[in-house]
């Protein structure tokens, strides 16, 4: 297919070897890396579909997005400190602070001393707490001149994220706080791709959580709107999944310009930090002796457990239990993809299922419907009585944030026995069960590590050996210019505003 569309772009210009470099191009930007590198002279001859930087090549929007990361982050690091804090008072304050670590110290002195920010550590190591301490520190160094409150916004890829943030903080006196998804925050609407600001966003700290699953097109978005006083606050684990769209610059930044937070505080269990540990070193030897692991998934049913009585059941005792035990899988589409099982789990249950009995299936929101107080991945949970079938329309269903209160109408939602390991991103579970089918292959180490830190006590691993180990040699981190360029230290160019497809 990438082929036929650079026999295209080149029309007359066509030769072969031009039609398999410029289709290695294009199936790089597919894959979702920002620039394909090649150290082999280009034979292509000019398009302006495909800038050339060095040994780099980009398609038009992904340079036009780098490229405007690099000024924006350029831009906002060469921000001083607001004149409306005092840094005395915020010195004071973070040595008079109980229940922080020096570590955690030194992040928070970080903060206050840049205006673009990234925080980098795995679940569990007090990113949230380290950046809800940040603030409550910040305002109490807010000069009284300044004549009104401090003014932070908590925002993430997905409504749950930004949510989680906002709790954290809700004791908090003399704090104006919202919280958003990116999208929510930034007004985008579908496919819009101008990114010349039409107003910038007026907080005073904008915490941006789960930074590793943003894209660069987002990114691009978010960076245009922060003002110069504005200091902006990434939080996100490098080691994670990469976004499922394009870009993927995260670990980049975390390298370049991140403060990491090591100690975890979500487990103490030995094997499961020794797991982490051997899928990052890429270990297959300390992995299978860290994790109990099956090659079959015939178990699969008996482990859901799925629901169903002759009394009608809690919902609340129900949603307390999913965040027990949950089954995840790498892939999602496929014979024994996340929606097949799903289906194939309900097929099974509905056939057990006695007529008349009450039955309970776990699902998963799939829009942000503010009106219902609901975020796009906020676990749920619909209730039935079987008639000769299960008709799951006519369920009621039940959301955490409802504390165990049905919703008037039936929110657009998809079935959760299992989770794709990608929309698990953000989650704990005290037990997880992490299924990786032929074809997860195409993932590398990173889908394994996000799967097994999503556990508090135990994770368990069904998948063929040799897909396995085919994961801890291969990693999913995207390619881009963005370091080059940067440590390069080269005036940024200035660039159209407006993406170009051609």
């Amino acid at each position: 297919m990438t082929f036929d569309f650079a026999k295209y772009l080149l029309k007359s210009k066509f030769t072969e070897e031009r039609g398999r470099f410029l289709s290695a191009i294009l199936q790089s930007a597919r894959e979702g890396h920002l620039c394909f590198r090649s150290e082999e002279p280009s034979p292509l001859p000019p398009l302006p579909s495909i800038l050339q930087d060095k040994d780099r090549y980009y398609v038009q929007k992904n340079w036009v997005y780098e490229t405007h990361l690099l000024e924006h982050v350029q831009r906002l690091r060469q921000q001083p400190t607001p004149p409306f804090y005092d840094s005395s008072a915020f010195t004071r304050e973070i040595s008079q602070a109980t229940g922080l670590s020096s570590e955690q110290k030194g992040v928070i002195q970080h903060l206050f001393d840049h205006t673009f920010s990234v925080i980098c550590g795995g679940p569990g190591t007090g990113k949230t707490y380290t950046a809800g301490c940040f603030i409550r520190l910040l305002s109490k160094a807010v000069d009284p001149k300044m004549g009104r409150r401090l003014r932070v916004a908590f925002t993430a890829p997905t409504g749950k994220a930004a949510l989680h943030l906002q709790s954290s903080l809700r004791s908090v006196e003399g704090i104006y706080y919202e919280a958003a998804t990116l999208h929510h925050l930034l007004r985008l609407r579908p496919g819009q791709t101008d990114l010349t600001p039409k107003q910038r966003l007026d907080f005073d700290v904008i915490v941006v959580d789960e930074a590793s699953m943003i894209d660069v097109a987002l990114l691009a978005h978010l960076l245009g709107v922060v003002g110069n006083h504005t200091k902006l606050i990434f939080m996100g684990d490098p080691n994670q999944l990469p976004p499922v769209e394009g870009g993927g610059i995260f670990h980049e930044w975390g390298a370049l310009f991140g403060k990491s937070l090591t100690q975890c505080m979500r487990t103490q269990e030995p094997r499961l930090q020794a797991s982490a540990a051997a899928i990052l070193a890429g270990d297959a030897e300390a992995f299978f002796a860290s994790v109990d692991w099956t090659e079959g998934v015939d178990h699969l049913y008996e482990k859901i457990r799925p629901t169903f009585s002759s009394q009608p059941m809690d919902p609340k005792a129900f949603l307390d239990q999913s965040t027990q035990f949950r089954v995840l899988n790498a892939l999602r589409q496929g014979p024994f993809g996340t929606e097949a099982l799903n289906q194939e789990i309900l097929r099974r249950m509905e056939a057990e299922c006695p007529e008349g009995w009450w039955w309970a299936v776990p699902i998963l929101s799939t829009t942000n419907q503010p009106h219902l107080g609901l975020s796009n991945g906020s676990f749920g949970v619909l209730m039935g009585q079987k008639k000769k079938r299960f008709e799951l329309t006519r369920g009621v269903a039940y959301f955490a944030e409802h504390e165990g209160k049905s919703l008037p109408t039936l929110p657009p939602h998809e079935l959760s026995f299992l989770l794709s390991i990608h929309k698990s991103q953000g989650s704990e579970f005290t037990e997880v069960l992490a299924i990786f089918p032929e074809g997860s292959e195409s993932f590398g180490k990173e889908v394994l590590y996000t799967a097994a830190t999503r556990a508090k006590k135990r994770w368990e691993v069904v998948g063929k050996r040799e897909v396995l180990e085919s994961l801890l040699r291969k990693t999913t981190v995207r390619s881009s210019g963005f370091s080059v360029r940067w440590c390069a230290d080269v005036p940024m160019s200035k660039i159209a505003k407006r993406v170009v497809y051609e």
